[in-house]
């Protein structure tokens, strides 16, 4: 077995120096005002203060973001962006005790972590108001909190994890894949029962809060029986997604891998990914069975849940599996050092080819990110894509860094103030979130009322009542233009469309 431990000195040091470097990268690529979709969503909740127990909800990120909100400088919308950045950077200083943990070699370890650290998902979820760095953050604190009980058997580490799994729980459910990892470990190693039921309490004490919560929508929404599960399992402010969980189908199984392939290679691109291969195989010679095994089951629990939950964004939810993956690269960048050990070379000629790695490793990904939103404006993708407006709508899916990004806010102004008064703006949940945004928080136009369409848009006009009808956008993929067309005048009102009636609606949907 490596050797692993606390007598091994710098550890903390380094993973400080990591987390410090992240934390200068994200900062200066974060997104500096209203975000689309989710992050302009999150970035409400986190002003308003909205805390629910529902599985959707995410009391503690949005508990955490709203103090955010409180600091004396900047765009109210970025500093709850700022949220995302710090802990990512926590995440990164995390993984890489992590790395040591398992025996990885300090250069191997940082090499690694740098590969994390501007991978596409994790960096642009870094950089603009989102859960998953807060979640990821827990998970990986609770994977180094395991295995340190495991190498060290000190009953603080464990209830220390029983404490985090509990914490976790309001960040997001997705922190109980790592549970099939952690029993791994209790198993392999002998455990005193109190410290057990330290853990048992300390995660009861951790979880304390969002029972809270839980029992408090209980009571206000008057939810009964399987309708408290739900809404603690698989609601979203009162959308149930417990329809995509466990979806997973042998028909899709060929698409779904190779979707799996597809964005673990955009996340590690090159010498990176080679080494993670090349680590899976090593692990078990460099770390020995038992912490082979962890980290193979970290990377199973979380791969197979994202197989099995089929939402639009299920990219996101890869996100945990990464987190092992690297670990599979520092093994096997600690094997490629070995076998260059092994050669008669000059102490300059190793660190020359170090260096020439390390740069490989960063370089390599960012040449990716920066051609994929040309290649995919030509139709080179592997799945359908969308373009938000804006002159850089090309980039914000597929480029991570979001620094001087604020076509959602330039979009959402321009919108309110061409709206007619009284309007009514149909708008897809993407293009929605910034207007919500302004006119909640900034009160800007709210006389207008912006709806989500467009799967009930004949209900949704009918609704308007003789109100002006706008539309936030004219995909065809999103609202039905054609038969709108049938309807209405659609004119452009740069950035949206108004529909002047032409005659009686058509009481049939198409």
């Amino acid at each position: 077995m490596p050797e692993v431990g606390e007598g091994r000195s710098g550890f903390w040091r380094e993973a400080l120096l990591l987390t410090v470097l992240a934390l200068v990268l994200y900062v200066c690529t974060l997104a500096p005002t209203v975000l689309w979709g989710d992050g302009g969503h999150l970035q409400l909740n986190a002003v308003e203060g909205v805390l629910q127990g529902s599985a959707g909800s995410h009391p503690l990120w949005v508990w955490i973001a709203h103090q955010f909100t409180h600091l004396p400088w900047g765009d109210i919308a970025g500093r709850v962006n700022l949220v995302s950045a710090v802990f990512g950077a926590l995440t990164i200083g995390v993984l890489y005790l992590l790395l040591r943990e398992v025996g990885i070699r300090r250069v191997p370890a940082i090499l690694a972590t740098l590969s994390l650290m501007i991978s596409h998902t994790f960096w642009s979820h870094a950089v603009q108001a989102e859960v998953y760095t807060l979640t990821l953050s827990l998970m990986t604190l609770a994977a180094w909190l395991g295995l340190r009980w495991y190498h060290t058997g000190k009953r603080l580490y464990l209830v220390a994890l029983g404490l985090t799994l509990g914490i976790g729980l309001a960040a997001h459910l997705m922190v109980v894949l790592y549970g099939p990892a952690l029993l791994w470990l209790l198993f392999r190693r002998r455990w005193d029962g109190r410290g057990v039921l330290g853990a048992v309490l300390a995660g009861l004490a951790g979880i304390a809060p969002l029972l809270w919560l839980l029992a408090r929508d209980v009571s206000t929404l008057g939810l009964q029986g399987i309708g408290i599960l739900r809404w603690a399992l698989v609601s979203f402010e009162g959308y149930d997604f417990g329809s995509a969980l466990f979806d997973f189908s042998l028909r899709m199984l060929p698409h779904d891998t190779f979707e799996w392939l597809a964005y673990l290679s955009l996340q590690f691109v090159g010498v990176a990914g080679l080494c993670g291969v090349l680590g899976l195989v090593k692990s078990r010679k460099l770390a020995g069975r038992d912490v082979a095994v962890y980290v193979l089951l970290l990377y199973l629990g979380a791969l197979i849940f994202s197989f099995a939950y089929r939402v639009g964004d299920r990219y996101v939810f890869y996100l945990p599996s990464y987190l092992p993956f690297t670990v599979w690269i520092g093994f096997g960048f600690q094997w490629v050092e070995e076998r260059w050990q092994q050669r008669s070379w000059q102490a300059a000629t190793r660190w020359a080819s170090l260096a020439a790695l390390a740069l490989l490793t960063v370089m390599a990904p960012l040449a990716a990110y920066r051609l994929a939103p040309e290649l995919v404006a030509r139709g080179i993708t592997f799945r359908d894509t969308r373009h938000v407006p804006g002159p850089g709508g090309k980039y914000f899916f597929l480029w991570p860094p979001k620094t001087g990004y604020d076509d959602p806010r330039v979009y959402a102004e321009a919108a309110l103030t061409v709206a007619p008064p009284g309007t009514v703006l149909l708008a897809d949940p993407i293009l929605s979130s910034p207007i919500r945004f302004l006119q909640r928080v900034e009160q800007v136009r709210p006389d207008v009322t912006v709806r989500y369409c467009c799967w009930d848009i004949v209900c949704a006009l009918r609704e308007s009542k003789g109100r002006p009808i706008v539309l936030a956008d004219a995909d065809e993929i999103i609202y039905p233009i054609v038969w709108l067309q049938e309807q209405y005048i659609i004119q452009y009102r740069e950035p949206v469309y108004l529909l002047l009636e032409k005659r009686p609606l058509v009481a049939e949907k198409p």
